[in-house]
């Protein structure tokens, strides 16, 4: 496998953690802390150490470091729009999979 798309597909996987997204949601406006996000996602400090390390290996978050504390913020807002694009797609394929057994029960009552 070509080392770009490993790389595509650590990306993905990073992107794939209901956590992670979390976090960038709570960066999509302004900078925060990790205690800060530790406290708005109620998870432990090495979990959110954790995932704030795997967003930022992947240049979606970097942080700005004032005396001891990293406060962190969303490196490109396009990321937002790719999530986006993804949830779009996502509800578009659920939506032609309701209708295709939506379909298939019907034909099921006629027969």
């Amino acid at each position: 496998m070509s080392e770009s798309k490993i790389e595509f597909i650590e990306f993905l996987r990073v992107l794939a953690d209901q956590t992670r997204l979390d976090i960038l949601d709570l960066l999509r406006y302004e900078k925060k802390t990790s205690s800060e996000i530790q406290t708005a996602l109620d998870k432990s400090q090495s979990t959110i150490s954790q995932h704030l390390k795997a967003l930022s290996n992947k240049n979606l978050i970097i942080f700005d470091k004032n005396n001891n504390v990293k406060s962190y913020k969303i490196k490109d807002p396009n990321i937002f729009k790719l999530l986006e694009e993804i949830k779009s797609f996502v509800v578009k394929i659920n939506q032609e999979k309701l209708k295709d057994l939506r379909d298939l029960d019907v034909i099921d009552t006629l027969s």
